[in-house]
């Protein structure tokens, strides 16, 4: 704005020159093309942190998702574990009882016998199921001392090569392939 009082058409103390509509053309132009590219940059280097975040994030959501399916199926396998170790320690009574009867009868068709026979079957039931769980037995008599699967409890001696196991003091299982319970056994030493 030009006041009245100045005579040399400079704006006094306390007041400011209006811009033309030449002026402004003239900064616009060089002023505007030097912002848009720089709001254009800025704008394509918050794209670009935007997508390294949605990349980042995304890939942590697979891994989450993942290790959940991973922790979930390890659930379905193995959240029984607990169980079946207790049900492992029925069966070892089961095969004693087993044993035992069988000591005591020697003749076919007795009581006895009968009974001798039916806890078989029912021995070999629970074992199907055990087995339907994904419980094995793990190998013992003849094989060479694994301290992953075996746990040793004495030696005694034998004709086998020293740190066979001759003997089982109870059986050893896995779970889908993981150690449920080592087997107890006895080594064999040199004679």
């Amino acid at each position: 704005m030009i006041s009245e009082g100045s005579t040399n058409g400079q704006a006094s103390e306390g007041e400011v020159e209006q811009e033309t509509p030449a002026n402004t053309g003239k900064q616009a132009s060089g002023n505007g093309s030097a912002k848009a590219a720089t709001s254009t940059e800025e704008l394509q280097n918050k794209l670009q942190e935007a997508e390294k975040k949605y990349l980042y994030l995304y890939s942590e959501f697979e891994n989450f998702r993942r290790r959940n399916e991973r922790e979930r199926q390890d659930f379905l396998k193995f959240g029984h574990e607990g169980f079946l170790r207790d049900l492992l320690q029925v069966t070892d009574n089961f095969e004693r009882a087993l044993a035992h009867a069988k000591s005591l009868s020697s003749e076919k068709g007795t009581p006895l016998a009968q009974v001798v026979q039916g806890i078989e079957m029912i021995h070999h039931q629970l074992s199907e199921a055990l087995k339907g769980q994904g419980v094995n037995q793990v190998p013992s008599v003849g094989q060479k001392f694994d301290p992953a699967v075996h746990e040793a409890v004495g030696e005694e001696e034998a004709d086998s090569d020293p740190g066979t196991v001759v003997k089982e003091a109870n059986k050893g299982y896995q779970l889908h392939g993981r150690l449920l319970r080592p087997a107890r056994v006895m080594l064999a030493k040199k004679i």
